[in-house]
């Protein structure tokens, strides 16, 4: 008989129950997977995919680069990927998998993670990493198997069947097995449009951000084409101070110098800011399940900040002078110097960890300010006048001491711009979850 104890239940299984030939330890029978929702999905994936057979060899491919997706160029909140152009000489061991339109693809390491996507582009030149699972919907719409990889049901099937500790993974068999359930073809439609309105929404926020890229480099003369020839340079020995700096990036022609040769205005970022705060060194073992949320480097996630689940601390009058507020830029000032985001509306009140500076601006378009504040122009200054070996630190005198380039009317473009991208993930992410609400409901009432 196996006993577990657990905050909320004790449960207990009868050993003739539990295959010790398969598995023997307690997480595996634990109690929530026995629910009577998991019970009904009384189909397998297995009924309706079937693992994609295409295989892609380097070494045979007609042309001579293609485009690589691993693991971890999966966004797992919402199921978009990057791609890494790659020559054929130089493709990964894993790049193996040749992928078509409407793939759905799950990783099959670390799968709590929940790295699956779906493949809306027409290839011939995508292929993905073999740690994934290349399922090809064969009695279901692809779209609401993707949707159903995003749920709480499927991934807790996958965590059980998990083997090894330090690396837990599943196969394909694993994935193939898990349970399913096959909705009617108007529920599978509705899963479609949804989807489609996600994948629509994140596409036109993708076309904005690009236009604002491209408006900055046009500012200072700089297109696609000639990025790379504007920032390659010489200099004479006596143009280093070797004492000084002697690696070659601190003395690329910067958008300072490149602005003055376009006769562009720069003013200080001093101008624009009203107020600004530091952070404080919150001890971790003493952070919070609940309370005000801390807001650490790793969450300043371009181009707002990302609420954090782990780390919060009660409401002190002592750590009031720590705190942002909505519409404030916060800016890293050690590791990866620069990065920064704004606060949205919806974060209220939060904490700012040690390392990060707050301002509070006036007198600009604030999220033009925040796209060149993340642009290469300026994080590539920053980095030049960056201190430290292991790690790279700047100073609040050091991150205002550079200028922001003034463009008139394109400002308020650029803004609106960096404005349009915010707001349409915003709502892509909302349907998103939508969908799986949805889905999870589907099973639910069954």
């Amino acid at each position: 008989m196996v006993e577990k104890q657990t905050k909320q239940n004790i449960f207990w299984l009868w050993s003739d129950v539990i295959d010790f030939q398969k598995r023997g330890d307690v997480a595996y029978w634990l109690s929530e997977y026995f629910l009577p929702a998991t019970a009904r999905l009384t189909n397998k994936l297995s009924d309706v995919a079937r693992l994609s057979d295409l295989k892609f060899n380097p070494n045979r491919n007609q042309n001579d680069r293609f485009f690589y997706i691993d693991i971890s160029n999966i966004n797992t909140s919402d199921g978009s990927y990057e791609k890494t152009e790659i020559k054929n000489a130089y493709a990964p061991l894993r790049a193996r998998k040749k992928l078509e339109r409407f793939d759905v693809i799950v990783s099959m390491v670390r799968p709590n993670r929940n790295a699956t996507s779906i493949i809306l582009e027409n290839t011939n030149d995508l292929v993905c990493s073999t740690g994934f699972a290349v399922l090809k919907a064969i009695k279901i719409n692809p779209y609401y198997l993707f949707i159903f990889t995003k749920t709480s049901y499927f991934i807790d099937q996958l965590v059980r069947q998990t083997s090894a500790t330090m690396y837990p993974a599943v196969n394909e068999n694993d994935v193939l097995g898990v349970r399913f359930s096959i909705p009617s073809e108007k529920e599978q439609q509705k899963v479609e449009r949804i989807v489609q309105e996600v994948f629509q929404l994140k596409k036109e926020a993708e076309a904005d951000y690009q236009k604002l890229q491209r408006l900055l480099n046009e500012a200072f003369g700089l297109t696609s084409n000639e990025i790379k020839q504007k920032l390659t340079f010489w200099r004479w020995n006596d143009e280093v101070d070797i004492v000084s700096r002697i690696d070659p990036d601190y003395y690329i022609k910067g958008y300072m110098q490149l602005a003055i040769t376009k006769s562009i205005k720069l003013e200080p970022l001093s101008k624009f800011i009203l107020s600004y705060s530091g952070g404080y060194t919150f001890e971790t073992e003493k952070y919070l399940s609940d309370g005000i949320p801390i807001i650490r480097i790793k969450d300043l996630n371009y181009p707002e900040i990302k609420k954090p689940e782990d780390a919060f601390f009660a409401d002190l009058p002592e750590l009031q002078r720590f705190m942002a507020k909505p519409d404030d830029i916060l800016i890293s000032m050690s590791g990866t110097i620069g990065l920064s985001a704004i606060v949205p509306k919806e974060l209220s009140r939060c904490y700012i960890n040690q390392r990060i500076t707050a301002i509070t601006t006036k007198g600009i378009n604030k999220f033009y300010l925040l796209a060149f504040l993340n642009s290469s122009f300026y994080r590539n200054e920053l980095e030049k006048i960056g201190t430290g070996g292991v790690q790279t630190n700047v100073s609040y005198k050091q991150i205002i001491s550079l200028s922001i380039p003034r463009l008139g009317n394109k400002e308020e473009i650029i803004g609106n711009l960096l404005k349009g991208f915010i707001e349409k993930n915003k709502e892509s992410n909302k349907k998103l979850q939508e969908a799986k609400e949805f889905v999870e409901n589907l099973i639910f009432k069954e």
